[in-house]
């Protein structure tokens, strides 16, 4: 094969910027070697331009993100881990692969190197685990996907794959079959619709004049709900109490203790404090009632970061942001209006 050829096949910007994501530079060149298609023998052998780009990007290249080990060391630095539940990081993650393994199978493992940190998250962390807010690192995992799972939302593969077969097991969804949701959509339609944003993905001033439309701008930009994608490893920093209490100590994405004119989703968003979505809570939820019976947020309201487009169904306003309940032992997937703001809402953050 011509020096041409191969060239076409150098890795692209994205793949690039993807790479320096992994913790140390070997692992970050393997993922660019690998996306050209070649091994690193013959890649620089054949294309001498290639082994340019390689060392060039081995002379200058800083990791971008912490690596299983290095966020481990980071946590044991700053005296972090007698701040998690359960005795520490390594036991949080090995707890969670034998829960996953009660649905993926026996032989599953969560890949921590595919575990990665932005450094960016660590200030953040720090305030929030400090502050007692936030106790628990959460996995999101996936195995090897069938083509008929990988056409699922997130949201709606977790439901199926995990909160289904718990139901054996005494699991309750309140109003798991038909409409009764004043958004006119089935439980199955809400979790493909709703989809996770960012704080920073409103404008807090037009979202505090007119929630709706705002929300209805946001959705546009943001397209649909990601799908679930064939071996995820994803660290979410949560709470993992039953009630986030009253008391609580607020945490944004920034990293700052903040405090907020009321408790609706609009304030959350006007301090850029971010909660978790809708697949993270019924990942969490499902590891609360597979360790006690016990059910996510049974005396109080939580929002989510999913916002939710329903116009089609005749709906007003067309447009909501996904919260959740546990009713009289029933784990509510539901969704209302961003400016109510009742003395039980609750802000589940996601670090």
């Amino acid at each position: 094969m011509g020096n041409k050829a191969i060239a076409n096949q150098r890795p692209t910007l994205e793949e690039i910027e993807f790479s320096k994501r992994a913790g140390t530079v070997y692992e970050a060149e393997r993922r660019i070697i690998n996306a050209g298609g070649f091994s690193l023998f013959q890649r620089t052998i054949d294309d001498p331009m290639f082994l340019d780009d390689l060392l060039k990007f081995h002379r200058t290249y800083v990791p971008s993100a912490l690596g299983y080990a290095a966020f481990v060391k980071w946590l044991q630095d700053n005296k972090l881990e007698r701040r998690l539940t359960g005795g520490g990081f390594e036991k949080q993650i090995s707890q969670q692969e034998t829960f996953y393994r009660k649905f993926y199978g026996r032989k599953f493992k969560i890949d921590r190197g595919k575990m990665f940190v932005d450094p960016k998250r660590l200030p953040a962390m720090k305030v929030g685990l400090e502050a007692g807010s936030v106790n628990f690192f959460m996995v999101k995992a996936s195995p090897i996907l069938s083509a008929a799972e990988l056409q699922m939302t997130r949201a709606l593969y977790f439901f199926m794959k995990i909160i289904q077969p718990l139901k054996s097991n005494g699991f309750k969804i309140w109003a798991e079959n038909g409409t009764s949701r004043w958004t006119g959509l089935t439980l199955e339609d809400l979790l493909k619709r709703g989809v996770p944003v960012e704080p920073e993905a409103f404008n807090s001033e037009a979202f505090k004049q007119d929630w709706s439309a705002e929300e209805v701008r946001v959705i546009t930009q943001a397209g649909p709900a990601p799908m679930i994608t064939s071996g995820l490893v994803e660290l979410v920093l949560t709470s993992d109490a039953m009630d986030i209490p009253a008391n609580q100590i607020i945490i944004n994405k920034d990293g700052k203790v903040v405090e907020l004119d009321d408790r609706s989703y609009i304030s959350a968003i006007a301090k850029n404090v971010r909660v978790i979505s809708r697949d993270e809570e019924i990942i969490l939820a499902s590891q609360i009632f597979v360790k006690d019976k016990t059910y996510l947020a049974p005396n109080t309201w939580e929002w989510r970061r999913d916002v939710v487009s329903h116009g089609d169904k005749g709906t007003k306003p067309p447009v909501s942001v996904a919260s959740a309940k546990s009713n009289d032992g029933e784990l509510s997937l539901n969704s209302g209006g961003a400016s109510s703001s009742g003395s039980l809402h609750r802000l589940r953050f996601a670090l």
